[in-house]
Parts: C-alpha cells; structure tokens; sequence
C-alpha cells in the first residue's frame, strides 16, 4: 500500500480486488475518488451518501473502469449514477423504463382499431385537432414508431424513484462537479420529463446536478390518492430536493406547471431556492390588477384567447374523473387531446384557416413518445388532476399582499395562447431582475428552441453567481480593517467612559420621540439612537414614507415603543421594514415581532454577515441597485457600492423630491458624538471644526464605481435630504448636496 499517498487497498472479504485488467485496485477514499470522477461533495442524506459511494465504486470495479491511477476512472456519469445503493428506507432507488410487452400490444391494438370512418371533420384546426395531423401521427405510430428504441434512449438518462410525503416520485439525477447550486427542471402538461432532455447534458458540464421530476400522476411518478395542486406539489418538490441534497440551496427552472409549481416553491420556501427561472408567468397575487395601458391590453388579449382555449382546464378542473374514464380505453384519443395542445400552443407557421405547421417544431417520435408517457403507465388520468387540485387548494394566484422575493428571471417567448405579461405588471408579484424577450419559441421552450431557452438560463444563473461573489469579495476584502478599526476604537471609547456617565449621555441625547415629525408631504422622521454602528454610538434617524398605495416603508428603523408603533400606525399600515446598509439592522427584529406580515429588506450583503446570522432577524429579500415593484410607483432607487462593505442603498421620493441617505454624508451635531466616535469622523472626513459634513473614506474605498454612483445621486437635485445620523437639508437640498460632494464632483 502507498502510504505515503494516503491511498487503500480495496477488498471484501480480506480479497483484494482487480480491474478486468489484472490490475490492483489501490485508490483513495471512496469520496475523494468519486470527486475526481464528477460526483459531487453535497452532503445530501447519509444513507444516500453511502449507498452511492460503495455501489458505485463496486459498479465500476466489476466493469473494469479504473486506470492505473487510483484517482483516475472513466465514465463515472452513468456507471456510478446507475448504481446508487438503496440503504434506508428513504433512499432513492435506481430506475429503468421497462414496460412490459402485455401492456405494448394492448395500446397497438386499440390503435390499429380505431374507426377514423365514424369521425366526421367539424372544421380542422379551428374546432380541435386537425384529422389530418392527428392521423399523420397515427400512421406513424403504426407503421414506423419503435417505443423500445425510445425507451433504451431514455434509459440512458440517470433514473430514480423516491418517495417523499407519502408519493412516490420518478425523477432523473444527472450529477455535474458540484461547482454550481443544484437545478430542479420542472414541465407541465401535457408535457413531461423528455421536455428537458437537451438541457441535462449541458447543465451538467457547467456544474449543476440536474434533477427532472415526473410530476405526481405523471408518467412513472406515483397516482395521489386524490388530486392535489400546484402548491402541494411544491411541497413536495421541495421535499425532493432536501433529501437530495440536505439544506443545500437551490435554483428552480419550470414553464406551464413547472412555472406555478416554482412560484409555490418560491413563495414557500424562499430560504432554500436560490434563484427562480420561468419561461411563462402564470402566477400572479390576488390584489394585483393591470393599470397601465400596456398592462390592459395584455389582459384583454389574454381573456380573449381564454374564452376559446381553455375549454380543456375547465374540463379537467372540473369533471376529471369523466375525462379520464372516456379517454382509459382509447390512445387515440389521448394522442388528439394532447397533440390538439402542441399544435395551438407551439410558435410555429400557419396558414390563413389558422391551421398550425407544427411539423417544422416537432418530429413524430418527439410527440409520440410524450403520448406514450402518458399511456404506458395509464397516466392521463391523473395528470388532470392538477387542475382539479389548483381549484380545491385555491392555489391559482398567490394570497394577497404576498410577493415573491426570490431573485427571478424571466424567458418572455411569444406563446400564441398564453402571452406573457409586460414586465411592470409581473414585477408586482415577482422580484425580476433578469427579463428577456425571446424571439421565437412558445409553450414548449424546452422543446421547441432547447438552444435559446438554454443560453437565458445560464446567463441569469450566472448573474446570479457573480453578484454573490462580487458581494463576498467586497466583505471579505474590507473585513480586516474593519474589524481592527472597530475592535480599537471600541476599546478606547469604551476605556473613557464611565457607565453612569454613558447612561446619562444617553438620556440627554437621545430622548425618546413617539410622534413621528413631518418632513415632506407622505414624509416623516422619527429621532432616536444610539445605533451601533460598527462599536461607535451614532444617533439615528428612521424615516417613515407612504407608498402609493397607502402602505408605510421605515428606513433605519429605531428603538421599538408601543407609543411609537400606535403613531406610526395612525398613518398607514406597516408592510415593509429596510435595513440599507450594514449597520442598520439592529432594531428590525422589535419592529418583526410587532408587524410579523411586514416584508423585511437587506443591504447588499447584510444577510451574510454572522452577527445578523446569529441574530432573531429574519431578512425576506435583498435590495439592489434598482426598486422593486412593491414601490416602484413612489421611490427610485440606487446603490453606492463603496468600500469597507458600506454597500448604501439611497431612495428618492419622486412627489416632493426628498433623498434619504444614510452614511455617506453626515452632517452630525458634535455634542451628541463620544469623543473618539468624534476624532474618527473628522479623521475620515478630513474637515475643520467638530462637525463631519461628509464621509470620504467609504467612498475613496468603494473607487470608480463609488464615485460614479454619488455623481448620480448628486445629479437627482433633491429639494430635501434626509441622513439617517445628522442634520436634514431641509431646504435647498440640492446646491447644499453639491457643496458637500465638491471634493468629488
């Protein structure tokens, strides 16, 4: 044994096993190898772990796939995915596509027997399926199709099935190098699993482990005992992705279901899903309305194509079992119900009857192997059932007052029958940061143009890895002098001050205000402190604006009273909560507790930081360098990313002009400063006198796009700025801003 290598040999049973070649098998730790060989380190469930670990190693072993090497091994992807253990009773179990020839000869035979002589033509494509199309496909399948070719084509594909709450779940498990968060694919009907079939590879070489669950009902995933919706279903997904890999977080892609059934997911569990993709929007909030004229000719549009192409979801979120029991006996039938849908659905050509050249989107193998998903298993039935689940759990729009505030991006293909919003009125329920036009495509993106829905896809995952890391180098390069400057001065503040004495300062400065002052109209401030601010005691500043719609937003929010919240209640109703830097979080967690359905906003970074991890706060979202929908109407809004991790979000209350800043300029009292909070002021802000009226060093350390970003600001020429730890510019805000910027500007 190489020792010094760290390397074992392999045996069971006290024999040392060999390669086919005659080799010894001498390799590293049964991790360590399957690492090299692209299998991931995620923790995922033990007996998950272990079950992959030893089937796999012993997999390859008996197929001859080691070198020489001990870290080296070839074709891992699938030896080692198809031999994964089923130790616990929870462990997911490998999976092959094997439909008996019973079942294959029954479903010919109906197909051979279909009287197409009893089935008069109520007008081709514009009253249903078009009997042409339909029996060009059945020709095919008669004549030409060879399912056992399709099945050994997907058995190629890493297959698992689970249970999880009770279901039993069809899923493939594509493993990438663990390089990126995991991916969930999700599909809809009458879609399935072979949707994503393009996508897998290539996620997989950028990283991702790829999971493409069948939905519950759907081809070989388990029937409910009764129908269930889109969020149930997200339940379950979710609980899918947490047995696979633990508490990991993760990113969700889906369109038709898959996109209901993301938002859910989204919606309930946006601690574990990093970031959300959609290729069609169909979720909305209940108090969410069109407004613009954009906004409602895009809801008439879509009304008018509901009345004459969703006779089908009526259908099945009604009377499934009927459905269902008509369409048992008959492929047929099933083919024209589904093919109907990829003919009206799909953005292909059409002549001037309306009838569809889906041809030029889909081969007939393609079609026929989704149908045959649906009929091998006896499926159909219970996939309908998601609709009657949608209308039994009440799951087709969001509550109101939700939103979601998971990063999502959107892929905006022209789908002929379900149009996407503009983007303003999905910003109203969902947190866009990514949203693309797609020049062709419709329903079946996946599909259809595999290619264009794949670059969309990769771009906004890596947006959103990029501004991750961007955010964790700005920390972690600014941690260290930040964290000595504060640990000094801290020290020597604290050594000057008697406790008496900082208890009566406290009282003297900082008297409690419980009636929030008017500063503007639909503007107000409440004075209070002291803040910690990096160990320095700074008085604060909350300020309080009215949205639009009547709803209150609280900057900086300070010391929590029952006086205060009654005041602050008497003008308007509490709904979000802004912490814009990194320092202004530490009164959140009172104001949580008193208005527990308030949304509460993160600085860039803030949520990384350990003192907020370690703290009862709960941050609901990030903010970021433009305002989300939720004041979009009232507020505009920016980011400084300047040094030292001071990341400061600014707002500009557009009605009467009003900046609220926070640190980047102060304009502080000196009597409410201790005397080295003072000395480190001056010293930063290299001024005369006692008073700081601006802080470069944040500034000078945030560099070219610090100062860019303060030009802007600059340009805004409010009439009023509000600091949230010095005096307001209450007049003459703007030339007043630029006197104090001159070193910059």
């Amino acid at each position: 044994m190489d020792h010094a290598r760290g390397a074992w040999p392999h045996s069971v049973g006290g024999r040392t096993l060999s390669s086919r070649r005659g080799w010894p098998v001498i390799m590293h730790s049964p991790s360590t190898f399957l690492r090299r060989c692209g299998v991931p380190r995620a923790p995922q469930n033990l007996s998950y772990r272990i079950g992959l670990e030893l089937r796999a190693v012993l997999s390859l072993l008996n197929a001859g796939r080691f070198e020489r090497d001990a870290g080296a091994c070839v074709g891992v992807a699938r030896d080692g995915a198809r031999a994964l253990g089923t130790l616990g009773h929870e462990m997911a179990k490998p999976f092959t596509i094997a439909v008996p020839d019973e079942r294959l000869a029954g479903i010919n035979a109906k197909v051979a027997s279909f009287d197409w002589g009893a089935l008069p033509d109520a007008g081709s494509w514009t009253s249903g399926v078009g009997l042409a199309d339909l029996k060009r496909l059945v020709d095919h399948w008669r004549m030409r199709f060879d399912w056992r070719a399709q099945e050994r084509r997907l058995n190629a594909l890493p297959q698992f099935t689970t249970e999880v709450l009770g279901e039993k779940l069809h899923f493939i498990h594509a493993r990438g190098d663990g390089s990126r968060p995991p991916l969930l694919l999700l599909h809809g009907w009458p879609g399935s699993f072979l949707e994503f079939e393009a996508l897998i590879a290539p996620l997989v070489a950028d990283g991702h482990d790829v999971v493409v669950p069948s939905l519950p009902g759907y081809a070989f995933s388990g029937r409910p005992a009764a129908p269930i919706g889109p969020r149930r279903t997200g339940a379950l997904m979710h609980g899918l992705m947490t047995e696979l890999f633990g508490d990991a977080r993760y990113l969700v892609q889906g369109g038709d279901w898959g996109a209901a059934i993301g938002s859910w997911m989204a919606h309930d569990h946006p601690e574990a899903v990093a970031a959300l993709h959609l290729n069609m929007v169909l979720l909305q909030a209940a108090d969410i309305s069109p407004k613009t004229p954009d906004e409602l000719a895009w809801a008439a549009r879509r009304a008018s194509l509901a009345k004459e192409e969703t006779g089908y979801a009526h259908e099945q979120g009604t009377r499934p079992q009927t459905l269902g029991i008509a369409m048992s006996d008959s492929p047929v039938g099933v083919a024209a119900w589904i093919l109907e849908k990829f003919g009206a659905w799909a953005d292909v050509p059409r002549d001037e009857q309306g009838r569809p050249d889906l041809w030029q989107a889909f081969d007939e193998d393609t079609l026929l192997t989704n149908i045959m998903l649906y009929l091998v298993e006896g499926s159909f039935i219970t996939s309908t059932w998601m609709y009657r689940g949608r209308m039994l759990e009440g799951s087709g729009e969001l509550p109101a007052g939700s939103r979601i505030k998971v990063p999502t991006g959107v892929a905006a293909f022209p789908d002929p029958v379900f149009p996407p919003p503009p983007r303003s009125q999905a910003r109203k329920t969902y947190n866009i940061v990514h949203w693309n036009e797609m020049e062709a495509g419709g329903h079946f993106a996946a599909l259809e143009q595999p290619g264009l829905l794949l670059a969309d896809m990769r771009r906004f995952f890596a947006d959103q890895a990029s501004s991750k890391a961007r955010r964790r180098r700005r920390i972690a390069g600014a941690a260290g002098v930040v964290g000595v400057a504060a640990v000094g001065f801290w020290t020597l503040a604290d050594s000057h001050r008697r406790p008496d004495d900082a208890q009566a300062r406290h009282r003297a400065t900082y008297p409690p205000l419980d009636v929030p002052k008017a500063f503007a109209e639909g503007v107000w401030i409440v004075d209070s402190g002291p803040i910690n601010a990096m160990g320095l005691a700074l008085p604060v500043r909350m300020t309080i604006v009215r949205l639009e719609n009547g709803d209150l937003l609280l900057h900086s929010p300070t010391p929590y009273s029952a006086a205060l919240a009654k005041a602050v209640e008497a003008l308007g109703r509490v709904r979000h909560l802004v912490a814009p830097n990194i320092a202004h979080w530490t009164y959140v967690a009172d104001w949580q507790r008193a208005y527990p359905d308030a949304t509460t906003w993160a600085a860039p970074g803030l949520r990384d930081r350990a003192q907020v991890r370690a703290s009862s706060v709960r941050f609901d979202a990030e903010l970021g360098g433009t305002a989300p929908a939720e004041w979009s109407d009232t507020l505009d809004q920016g980011m400084v990313p300047a040094g030292a991790g001071f990341n400061e979000i600014w707002f500009f209350h557009r009605q009467t002009k009003t900046l609220v800043l926070v640190d980047l300029i102060e304009n502080l009292d000196a009597d409410k400063l201790p005397p080295v909070t003072r000395l480190l002021m001056q010293a930063s802000a290299a001024t005369d006198g006692t008073t700081a009226r601006y802080l470069r060093l944040p500034v000078r350390l945030g560099g070219a796009d610090a100062r860019k970003a303060v030009r802007a600001i600059v340009a805004l020429e409010p009439d009023r700025v509000i600091f949230a730890h010095g005096r307001p510019f209450d007049t003459n805000g703007a030339a007043r801003l630029k006197r104090a910027f001159e070193w910059l500007i």
